[in-house]
């Protein structure tokens, strides 16, 4: 049996990201992780064994100031393996109303216009989920 590889068994976790996009087409960002680097992403979670990720992905946007999550739907499915860790990231779109008060103190992401997100550095998962989106502002993903 020289020669072959063994099957290392993989733990999985799934990670939401979440684009949420309110009535005046502003869209929820956040900042990369570590908050040092100047780029922008989705704000995003590990989903814990036996939560919902659809439940998970609402409280992303509720946590950052939101009245409700609507409209919540996937709009991409990625899968890496890393480290000997299999992470599936499901990227969901979210119709939101943004509030005036936060839930919690935990979210840093904030509400963005197009106008100001193009002069923003945005991860690769992000410009993505806006082509998808808003192909003719983000064609080059």
């Amino acid at each position: 049996m020289n020669g072959l590889a063994t099957a290392v068994p993989l733990t999985t976790r799934i990670a939401v990201h979440v684009l949420g996009v309110d009535p005046d087409r502003r869209v929820l960002l956040d900042r990369a992780r570590p908050p040092s680097e100047p780029v922008w992403g989705l704000p995003g979670a590990v989903v814990a064994p036996g939560e919902d990720p659809v439940v998970r992905a609402r409280r992303l946007v509720s946590d950052a100031g939101a009245i409700a999550a609507t409209r919540v739907e996937v709009i991409d499915l990625e899968s890496l393996v890393e480290d000997g860790l299999h992470v599936v990231h499901l990227v969901f779109e979210c119709g939101a109303e943004p509030s005036l008060l936060r839930t919690d103190g935990t979210s840093s992401a904030l509400w963005w216009s197009l106008p100001e997100i193009v002069g923003l550095s945005l991860s690769a998962r992000t410009r993505k989920a806006l082509a998808s989106r808003w192909a003719m502002i983000w064609p080059d993903t």
